[in-house]
């Protein structure tokens, strides 16, 4: 969870739009020739303009392995579009942070961007990293504070404490901590000296992780 300025990056502005794409009639050899020459590691599947899903290296890779049992293994001449797998579809406006959960929670690698039955890019793990961690370094000079709240209560303590000490927020960005251990608060202040704001937290029983 973050806040931070209305309008920020969303999809559109981190997809890849140059995409190596296959038809549903490519055969699943041809299909894991193109993946293995152009080094991407998914491969769309496109009729026309219409998406109709999404291929991992890994998963062709696996039925055309020759070590692999003969009940397991496929014919290589088979169409591609008997093998699409079960990838969440994106939308062009969607924030990093709902595409980075969604991939989490869907354990795959990567999101095809769709809107209506149109494929316009796609994004990987990878690209939510490098998009995410652009929010999270702040736009103008501060200082990283990281705090351990234990529940969500506690974070108007926080903004008066804040308020109290005339300490300007910069940035700050909430994550849940494994364990049932709380939340993790990364605060971007905009002062050098905090020592203050320290003192405030401190006698709050909110002591930073990294000062």
């Amino acid at each position: 969870m973050s806040w931070g300025p209305p309008g920020g990056p969303t999809l559109k502005d981190l997809m890849r739009t140059h995409l190596v794409v296959a038809s549903p009639r490519t055969s699943l050899g041809e299909a894991h020739r193109l993946l293995v020459q152009t080094g991407v590691r998914y491969l769309p599947v496109v009729e026309g303009e219409r998406y109709l899903g999404l291929v991992g290296e890994r998963q062709l890779r696996l039925p055309l392995a020759p070590w692999v049992p003969a009940h397991l293994r496929a014919d290589p001449q088979a169409p591609v579009v008997r093998f699409l797998q079960p990838f969440p579809q994106a939308h062009p406006e969607e924030p990093l942070e709902e595409a980075a959960f969604r991939l989490e929670a869907a354990r795959v690698g990567a999101l095809p961007v769709v809107e209506g039955e149109t494929l316009l890019g796609l994004v990987t793990a990878y690209d939510l990293l490098r998009g995410l961690l652009e929010l999270l370094r702040p736009k103008a000079p501060a200082t990283r504070l990281d705090l351990l709240v234990p529940d969500l209560s506690r974070l108007g303590e926080v903004f008066q404490a804040l308020q109290a000490t005339g300490t300007p927020l910069v940035g700050l960005h909430l994550f849940r901590e494994v364990g049932g251990l709380g939340f993790r608060l990364l605060l971007h202040v905009g002062a050098l000296d905090v020592r203050p704001l320290l003192a405030r937290l401190e006698a709050l029983g909110l002591r930073p992780m990294r000062p």
